[in-house]
């Protein structure tokens, strides 16, 4: 990509308009160029200022108004934001970028509230489409390992198949599973089990949504995704767009672009590992005639560029599901979580511990084979996976723990050598039991 061929897209990249080949490309050309990225900076400084000015101007919620609107109206597709078209054409006004940026500021304040209820609308009629929903089934793709935690991602992970199912009607039940863990709530209790380490949680109640699952249960409740979505563009400054497009096949489709920014710090340790803790772009596919969602792509913002980290492409509305699939058969030798830790005869001595004694003194019983130790910090027992794994390890190291902003513990820097000679380094997830004082292994 050349100067030209940059300048003429450093709106659209701004946006987050562009196909990811241009997009790497631009950003590729902009390390190289001082020349454009001079007049990216003063794009990019003008946009921000265009944002806080039209949520001044706008600074009232849009939820309900947009669904009033969609009722009353249908709005004319706009392919362009006026922001392109001016920057595309100031030269022809007699506007550089810096000049320029009073009328241009004056323009968009009067625009934007329409430009963002364009976007609002379409969400708004596929809100309205999936109003009266008794079952919704969802299947796609994620980048994280197959047992992980439903909310982690990891952007170095190959995909893994993830797959949900939600019945609404004549009572709620759901059911979300990867190739490792799945958690079925089946009207009466909600059920966790990772596949790898036979292990299972119980509620004894019928939760809506299980914690770790919230961000995909969002995309299946479309009707609430609707009202976060455009409260988190209104108070969080979120970017929210709108495009038509025609699909192979001549059918219209509407396509809402979010821009998701954590409230994470940058240099937080779990930013960008969970998805309420990412900045994310969040592609919503509706088809243009019925409104009903047909994909979602959400892309991880990252240094190197954005990178698809889930796709959903299919999605089954009020089709039957069998009963069978509320139901979860488990091993007979499964362990189960302790949802309380029972106090030992010297509780004391290690409630006494800080978190890098625990670590130490927990990976110290692995490394002896001591299970009945080890297991003095967990909340199930030890598996015979972890035991084949870890039994044996020696520590290389371990390091001062420390605490993200998002996590109710601390993490433990840790380097181990398994007795397969393998070095592992990582960070211990450790939180304190509120009954007896004890640290306990979260995972990491």
């Amino acid at each position: 990509m050349n100067c030209a061929e940059c300048r003429d897209n450093l709106v659209a990249y701004i946006e987050g308009l562009l196909e990811r080949e241009e997009s790497l490309q631009c950003e590729a050309h902009l390390e190289t160029c001082a020349s454009c990225r001079a007049e990216y900076a003063a794009i990019a400084k003008l946009q921000q200022r265009l944002v806080a000015r039209g949520r001044a101007a706008a600074g009232v919620s849009i939820v309900e108004p947009v669904m009033r609107r969609v009722l009353q109206q249908q709005t004319k597709p706009e392919r362009n934001t006026i922001m392109s078209l001016l920057l595309k054409h100031r030269w022809g006004f007699g506007l550089s970028t810096a000049a320029g940026t009073a009328a241009i500021i004056l323009i968009i304040v009067l625009a934007s509230p329409k430009t963002q209820a364009t976007a609002a609308e379409v969400m708004a009629k596929g809100a309205q489409a999936v109003a009266k929903l008794t079952s919704i089934h969802l299947r796609g793709q994620l980048r994280a390992l197959p047992a992980d935690n439903f909310g982690i991602i990891n952007s170095d992970s190959e995909f893994c198949p993830i797959e949900l199912w939600k019945q609404f009607e004549p009572e709620l039940k759901w059911r979300i599973e990867k190739p490792g863990r799945v958690a079925v709530m089946d009207g009466q209790s909600t059920v966790m089990f990772i596949k790898t380490a036979n292990l299972a949680v119980k509620v004894p109640e019928p939760l809506k949504t299980e914690p770790d699952t919230d961000w995909l249960q969002k995309v299946a409740n479309l009707s609430n995704t609707i009202s976060n979505e455009l409260d988190n563009a209104r108070t969080k400054g979120w970017k929210l767009s709108r495009e038509k497009k025609r699909a192979d096949d001549g059918r219209i489709k509407d396509v809402v672009t979010i821009e998701a920014k954590s409230s994470q710090p940058d240099n937080d340790y779990l930013k960008n590992r969970f998805f309420d803790g990412a900045d994310t772009r969040r592609i919503y596919v509706f088809d243009g005639q019925t409104a009903l969602l047909e994909s979602v792509k959400i892309y991880l913002h990252a240094a190197l560029g954005n990178k698809l980290i889930f796709e959903l492409d299919q999605i089954d509305y009020n089709q039957p599901i069998d009963s069978a699939v509320f139901q979860l058969e488990l091993p007979a030798n499964v362990s189960w979580f302790q949802n309380e830790m029972q106090k030992l005869p010297d509780n004391e001595k290690y409630a006494s511990m800080t978190a890098e004694q625990a670590a130490r003194a927990y990976f110290e019983a692995l490394g002896r084979q001591d299970w009945t130790e080890a297991e003095k910090f967990r909340r199930f027992t030890v598996d015979d996976q972890t035991k084949q794994i870890a039994g044996g390890l020696e520590i290389v190291s371990i390091g001062t723990a420390f605490t993200p902003k998002s996590y109710p513990g601390r993490f433990v820097p840790y380097e181990i050598k398994l007795k397969s000679g393998d070095v592992r380094k990582g960070n211990l997830a450790l939180k304190k039991d509120g009954k007896t004082g004890r640290w306990w292994d979260d995972g990491g």
